[in-house]
């Protein structure tokens, strides 16, 4: 009980009246890492925002080896084609969401590299630059502008577009990677965020086979509410909150199966994927949350 008293005060809660969370009773995980042990979440009381327990100091360990599913671990052939086909037209919907055209534009936290790169493909005259833990890019950026997290600080206020796409809930203090992500803007500039929504509503068909839960990888589960909060604090002004049906199912088939996402599983996703859209959107509870923020 004292760790998630120590841990509790660094949570400003959107809503309680005290001011920070109130966190409920824990619910234990099986631990998808293999690294840490016993881990468990709990959520606020009164806004719904998750914290995964132990608190953890430095998450690089988690990602040391890019092994985790976050980088996408490299495919061939036909699933190579379709990741890329899917990351393509995301793409291509996230530039007109946001509504400008950035002449440098950062992907924070890039992962495999394969979005970046789609990016990149739909912006022959700006400059796209990805950046992760590692000193050397993603197979996927190979020949592509990289720089390391590292090596961020020094770049402060060069970009016109800033993307962290499913990257702030993989931080125990993720307004201070706000705030960090921030710095990187020019005045003016636009913010990509997204994080999964942890009241999708098939967190609660799936319980913890749910793909988002991704624990102990994502240390944040954020609820609206939560998210919002969190952005608006770093000082940025939000223009747009969009709903993302992020294709899950197959890899929660997986985690169901206790197997890896395999081409076939994939192709049972991309088919199941019309009932997942639909189920999301009768409810109102998609599976991702994206804000759009415009730097002052």
């Amino acid at each position: 009980m004292s760790q998630l008293r120590n841990f509790d005060p660094a949570v400003l809660c959107a809503v309680a009246p005290g001011g920070h969370c109130e966190f409920g009773q824990p619910r234990a995980f099986h631990d998808r890492s293999g690294r840490v042990g016993e881990v468990s979440v709990r959520r606020c009381r009164h806004c719904g925002h998750g914290i995964t327990h132990p608190p953890l100091a430095d998450v690089a360990f988690l990602y040391a080896d890019r092994a985790s599913q976050d980088f996408q671990p490299t495919t061939a052939g036909l699933a190579h084609r379709i990741k890329r086909l899917v990351f393509r037209l995301d793409a291509r919907r996230l530039l007109r969401q946001v509504g400008i055209k950035p002449r440098r534009t950062l992907d924070f936290g890039c992962g495999s590299g394969l979005f970046t790169r789609c990016l990149g493909d739909l912006q022959p005259g700006g400059e796209v630059v990805g950046s992760d833990f590692h000193e050397q890019p993603p197979a996927d950026l190979a020949g592509r502008l990289y720089v390391p997290n590292a090596e961020l600080d020094a770049q402060q206020g060069s970009y016109d577009l800033v993307l962290a796409m499913h990257v702030i809930e993989h931080d125990d203090d993720p307004a201070a990677l706000v705030r960090r992500i921030v710095a990187l803007g020019r005045t003016g500039s636009s913010f990509v965020f997204e994080v999964p929504n942890v009241d999708c509503a098939w967190a609660g068909v799936f319980g913890e086979a749910w793909d988002a839960w991704y624990v102990p990888f994502h240390r944040i589960h954020f609820s609206r509410t939560s998210f919002r909060a969190v952005i608006e604090r770093s000082g940025l002004v939000i223009e747009r909150e969009i709903d993302v049906c992020l294709p899950s199912l197959g890899r929660t088939l997986a985690n169901l199966l206790g197997t890896r996402n395999t081409l076939p599983l994939l192709l049972v996703g991309i088919a199941l994927h019309p009932i997942q859209w639909l189920g999301e959107r009768l409810t109102q509870k998609p599976s991702a949350l994206r804000i759009i923020a415009r730097k002052r």
